[in-house]
């Protein structure tokens, strides 16, 4: 053992007794350090002593919130003065059926406490609860927390409009952000007074018939605050197994739900993922008017037409006066024109997904006096299209193509602008889409959009993919569009922007007086050049 290492408590003690010399200055360096060390621990013991008070302070604040909660919890056993959601249970389930995605109930429970003493109003108030003490003098007004519940239960796509938008739709569908935005809206309208008042229409504005039917129909005929809660149905989603015909009372339940949501202004039918035969129309069912109706998505199937009613398309189409826009899908095999020619004075824009030529010859017979919008899902049979082209091409002001694989086979925007020289608008997705030779004959195209979602079979092709590339810009530089004035970009265009080939295609068209700009949101208010 070494000299300087200690031997034991005796020598520590010794250490300590013996007479200390003049500080060294490595001591007096060290007394320095401690001197430091102090005052630290000072300031901390300074800053632990605030946080032991805000510690304290918070304490109370929770319980303040506790005797809060005893007083509710009290009160939940109040009688329901208004007798709004029902009086028989403390707590109430209205179900929502087969909002998820794989078609399982949602339950969202709304307490007895948040209706008592409340007084009557809409759903959609935003009058102060009268129910809130004066310590929630800092709660944001109900507006704002009308936005905030809006946006954090939104998924895309968002509820859906009878507007027209460039490549809305076209676009995948979020089928896990639309269970956590609805799942999230169950929560919300279960925190307080307030954010039910203010999220229940929220709620119900979107609904997807599923299992459970008998239990919607009920929650759907409830009264709060002297409404119906089917009054806030905007969107509702009517699978055809619920308007099966088996028997003559089969479909009663689908017509009280439509009874029960005379706002509604998205009607869907949808294509059935089970074979269509499953599905039995041996009765006649009965029709329906839908005078808010603004949006009907349709996938027709031949054996629910023959039941009439809210089956078939032209029946929904004649009680629907006020409809704007209409998607179509499915393959009619014989001509369901009965009777007068139809008239849809008020539908703006026709979304074609795929449907054969007697489907075309269909619509073809139909007065659409204010059409003015065609988006084509897929190339159709037998050049169908062309047909479309020759009886609404003359009052068309926007046609876009989606984003389909199909485009790729054959030249179609050729086609399309034979048959519509006047369309002030043109859509389409750049990596989906057949590039056309040049165009000489004159046009009228004002505004082309172009969508950059990429396509697995033109990126594992690189030779092709950059020919197409070559040859898109060809066409939109050389052709001859007099009165373009707009090129507009959506999606992720990358790399391709500082390609040279897009340089000298940027310069060319700014030479002619065509800006090149990225689209801001979803519309077409762009306002960003690239050459900015």
């Amino acid at each position: 053992m070494s000299a300087h290492t200690a031997t034991g408590p005796v020598n520590r003690l010794a250490n300590f007794l013996r007479p200390r010399k003049q500080a060294t200055a490595t001591e007096n360096k060290n007394v320095a350090q401690l001197t430091r060390a102090e005052k630290s621990i000072q300031v901390l013991s300074v800053e632990n002593e605030v946080l032991k008070n805000a510690n304290e302070a918070l304490k109370k604040k929770c319980g303040d919130l506790q005797d809060r909660l005893q007083q509710v919890e009290k009160r939940r056993e109040v009688e329901d003065k208004d007798g709004d959601l029902g009086v028989d249970s403390d707590e109430q389930e209205v179900d929502v059926a087969g909002t998820g995605a794989q078609g399982v109930d949602k339950r969202c429970t709304v307490s007895k406490e948040a209706q008592a003493k409340s007084e009557p109003s809409s759903p959609l108030s935003l009058n102060h609860q009268p129910g809130m003490s004066t310590h929630d003098h800092q709660l944001l007004p109900p507006e704002l927390w009308l936005n905030i519940i809006r946006w954090a239960t939104y998924a895309p796509p968002r509820l859906d409009v009878p507007n027209f938008e460039p490549f809305l739709g076209s676009l995948d569908h979020d089928n896990k952000g639309e269970a956590d935005a609805k799942a999230l809206k169950c929560a919300v309208v279960q925190v307080c007074k307030l954010w039910r008042d203010l999220a229940l229409s929220i709620l119900y504005e979107d609904v997807k018939v599923g299992r459970g039917v008998q239990s919607l129909v009920e929650a759907l005929g409830k009264t709060y605050r002297g409404e119906q809660l089917g009054r806030c149905v905007r969107r509702l989603e009517l699978p055809y197994p619920h308007t099966g015909t088996i028997t003559n009372t089969s479909s009663d339940l689908a017509l009280q739900i439509l009874q029960h949501c005379p706002e509604i202004e998205t009607l869907v039918r949808p294509f059935m993922q089970g074979p269509p035969d499953a599905v039995r129309y041996e009765f006649p069912i009965r029709s329906h008017s839908f005078l808010n109706l603004k949006r009907l998505e349709w996938w027709h199937y031949n054996d629910a037409t023959r039941s009439g009613g809210i089956n078939s398309l032209i029946n929904v189409l004649r009680h629907s006066p006020n409809l704007q826009y209409l998607i179509v899908g499915g393959e009619m095999w014989t001509s369901a024109q009965t009777g007068n020619v139809l008239e849809l004075p008020a539908l703006k824009t026709l979304r074609l997904r795929r449907i054969n030529p007697i489907f075309v010859h269909q619509i073809c017979q139909w007065r659409l006096p204010s059409l003015v919008h065609i988006v084509v899902d897929f190339p159709l049979e037998q050049n169908a299209l062309d047909t479309i082209w020759q009886v609404f091409g003359a009052r068309l002001c926007t046609v876009e193509f989606a984003r389909h694989v199909g485009f790729l086979l054959s030249d179609q925007i050729t086609r399309f602008l034979r048959g519509c020289p006047q369309v002030k608008t043109f859509n389409y997705f750049f990596n989906f889409t057949s590039p056309p030779p040049i165009f000489e004959q004159q046009c009228a195209l004002q505004c082309i959009s172009l969508h950059a979602f990429p396509c697995g079979m033109v990126t594992d092709m690189i030779t092709e993919a950059q020919e197409r590339i070559r040859l898109h810009l060809a066409f939109l530089s050389r052709s001859s569009f007099p009165a373009l004035r707009h090129i507009i970009l959506y999606g992720d265009w990358g790399e391709l922007l500082h390609d040279p080939r897009f340089v000298a295609f940027e310069q060319t068209m700014l030479s002619k007086g065509c800006s090149i700009e990225h689209a801001t949101g979803g519309t077409h208010s762009c306002n960003q050049s690239l050459s900015a």
